[in-house]
């Protein structure tokens, strides 16, 4: 056998053994009967993973049939990684550790009109002192991300090779779409294979995992559902007419309760109202739940998902949202089951996006069973190589 061979082994062991953990404390017992791996091989990487911090003991169980045993646990923050959401109007910075916790958050506002170069140096200045510990910094953008950003016409960004711009920051660094890593990252942490993850804020963006793998598309353009093209004639960012997203997008929903005669002058104040009972916020959220189950239900005819998570601010909205967006997906549902498509808003809410980022460094370390000797290209690497593993991976 190669060396390669034994270091392959060792690390699909490894992460075999944290994979179950993820799913709830057990014995080495148990870990042995569950992974298939003898005894010894389990006492010897349990020693391993408890010596680098990952795991601790915990309760002695007492069975009634068997040995007792040490409960095992994944460690509480043991390891974490940085979240951004570069967005149209603020970005959001954010930890998150391996189990899933956001650990702090931290969001701030900019000038509508500011360019890649501002945004990423103000966003290392929040990192530089942040990164000590971190396995590296995810961020996403609302647009389509290859190895260089195409085009993200809500930003007004076009063509750039971000990857100079991120030479100054301390720690290896990926960037990626908002609907799709936020779409990893609910396969990630709770492992639906079949998904689709709308984020709705002032645009509309749709992140797809069909049988465990992201969709993708030649270019990085599958998903860019806000810009189908409708019968409206609002002109899109995108410089085209008639984009789903301007029918859409939160901005639209607030200019409706405007034009309703509503009194609110941004989302929050909205957001406020709503849950005061204004009648005028409730009924222009009526009325966008409406058209958003129409487009669900065009989505599920598209890609047939188990499920469909709704992130971006559009999340705190939900509850608002539900009643007639469920109404208007039974009502135009093209086969029986899609009439009962589970829908439900991201449990992050608007902080989705960033723990979709977070997300491409854990899922990798977890993919490497927690050896990080393998660690990706710093600043600019190809998404394969921080992301999901190999090419039999998710994501890849």
């Amino acid at each position: 056998m190669r060396k390669g061979d034994t270091q392959e082994i060792r690390r699909l062991n490894r992460r075999a053994i944290l994979e179950h953990l993820r799913q709830g404390p057990l014995t080495r017992a148990e870990l042995s009967r569950r992974t298939g791996l003898a005894k010894s091989a389990i006492s010897r990487l349990v020693d391993e993973l408890l010596q680098e911090g990952l795991l601790e003991e915990g309760a002695f169980t007492s069975p009634p049939l068997g040995r007792p045993g040490t409960l095992l646990h994944l460690r509480p923050r043991a390891r974490f990684a940085l979240g951004a959401e570069l967005g149209v109007e603020g970005t959001v910075l954010l930890a998150l550790d391996w189990r899933g916790e956001v650990l702090w958050a931290r969001e701030w506002r900019h000038d509508p009109h500011a360019g890649p170069e501002e945004r990423l140096d103000r966003l290392r200045q929040e990192v530089l002192p942040r990164a000590t510990g971190a396995l590296g910094l995810g961020f996403t953008l609302p647009g389509v991300v290859g190895d260089r950003l195409l085009l993200a016409p809500n930003l007004g960004w076009r063509d750039l090779d971000l990857r100079p711009l991120l030479s100054g920051f301390p720690l290896a660094v990926a960037m990626e779409n908002d609907a799709k890593a936020s779409a990893l990252s609910e396969v990630f942490f709770h492992g639906e294979a079949n998904l689709a993850y709308v984020v709705l804020s002032t645009g509309l963006g749709v992140g797809v995992v069909a049988e465990g793998r992201l969709l993708r598309g030649a270019n990085g353009a599958a998903g860019e559902l806000g810009h189908w093209l409708g019968p409206g004639e609002r002109a899109c960012a995108c410089g085209r007419v008639g984009c789903l997203e301007t029918a859409l997008g939160l901005g639209t929903l607030l200019a409706h309760h405007q034009a309703l005669g509503g009194r609110a002058e941004d989302l929050e104040a909205l957001l406020h109202l709503a849950r005061q009972g204004d009648p005028l916020a409730l009924q222009a959220l009526a009325h966008l739940g409406e058209a958003l189950g129409r487009f669900l239900a065009n989505l599920a005819v598209a890609y047939d998902p188990a499920l469909v998570v709704v992130g971006g601010k559009a999340a705190e909205f939900f509850p608002f949202l539900e009643a007639s967006l469920r109404r208007s997906l039974e009502a135009h549902a093209f086969v029986e089951a899609h009439r009962a498509l589970p829908v439900r808003p991201s449990v992050y809410g608007h902080l989705a996006p960033a723990v979709g980022g977070a997300s491409l460094f854990l899922a990798r370390f977890l993919e490497l069973g927690g050896l990080w000797a393998e660690s990706p290209r710093r600043n600019g690497g190809r998404y394969e190589e921080v992301a999901f593993g190999d090419r039999r991976g998710l994501g890849a």
